[in-house]
């Protein structure tokens, strides 16, 4: 492409070799190109951010704590492929499991003092009671707090009319609410756990286990020593948050 647009716009022929030294000398670099969800709205992305921004002085002033909770499904030996040097003509084979075992995991992560906290299953998928098992984990941590303010995606168990019934018992019951905080459509960019699952799948899955059990140990070695990876929980979860770029025609292939 970067050959025809030479061609093109200055007449001039360059070989592809000539082309990738031109690059290089003015500065350009190879990089896979990065992807975001299309139908995301910027100005509701935008929207999130100042309210969140917000919402952080109600920390020290109305004791607030503040988490952002996501589910992640590790599958035995289907995470585990990745791309190695190999002779010309060589293939590398490696045994997979069959994708039946699954771990379920709703975390919740803090901004403010990086705790981390989940509810795991082996047996059953995420639903509203994993999610209210979770909520129930913070008020045992954190009997003090009045006011939780939850920053979640859109997935159905989260929006179900048991959850919102028992935040709303909860209120009645305890003075203790819940407040949910649904980032907006197709903005996974703006949950920082995802940045934590990512980091979860590099350190843990990317590894042959011998069997589901070991896949576990190596999921709860991350998650329960991340004051291990503090260097790195402290750049990669900075409350800086990329937004989906501004698009008004999307263009695929050659016109």
């Amino acid at each position: 492409m970067a050959q025809a647009f030479l061609l093109d716009t200055f007449n001039k022929t360059f070989s592809l070799s000539g082309v990738r030294k031109l690059l290089k000398r003015l500065g350009f670099s190879f990089h896979k190109a990065s992807s975001f969800l299309f139908k995301a709205k910027r100005d509701k992305q935008e929207e999130f951010i100042r309210d969140y921004e917000q919402d952080k002085p109600k920390v020290q002033s109305d004791g607030w704590r503040r988490y952002f909770i996501d589910g992640v499904h590790p599958i035995y030996g289907m995470e585990v492929l990745y791309y190695c040097w190999l002779p010309v003509g060589k293939r590398l084979e490696l045994g997979v499991g069959g994708g039946r075992k699954r771990l379920n995991i709703l975390g919740a992560f803090c901004p403010d003092d990086h705790e981390y906290i989940d509810r795991r299953y082996t047996d059953k998928n995420l639903t509203a009671q994993s999610v209210i098992e979770l909520f129930e984990r913070m008020r045992e941590l954190h009997p003090e707090t009045r006011h939780f303010r939850i920053y979640l995606d859109n997935a159905r168990y989260q929006h179900a009319k048991t959850l919102k019934a028992w935040v709303e018992q909860t209120k009645r019951d305890t003075g203790v609410t819940f407040d949910l905080k649904y980032l907006p459509a197709y903005s996974p960019n703006l949950n920082l756990i995802e940045r934590l699952w990512k980091f979860l799948r590099k350190e843990a899955l990317q590894t042959w286990h011998k069997s589901f059990e070991k896949m576990q140990g190596a999921v709860a070695g991350v998650l329960y020593n991340l004051a291990d990876y503090a260097e790195q929980m402290r750049t990669l979860m900075m409350e800086k948050f990329h937004l989906t770029p501004e698009m008004s025609t999307l263009v695929v292939g050659q016109p």
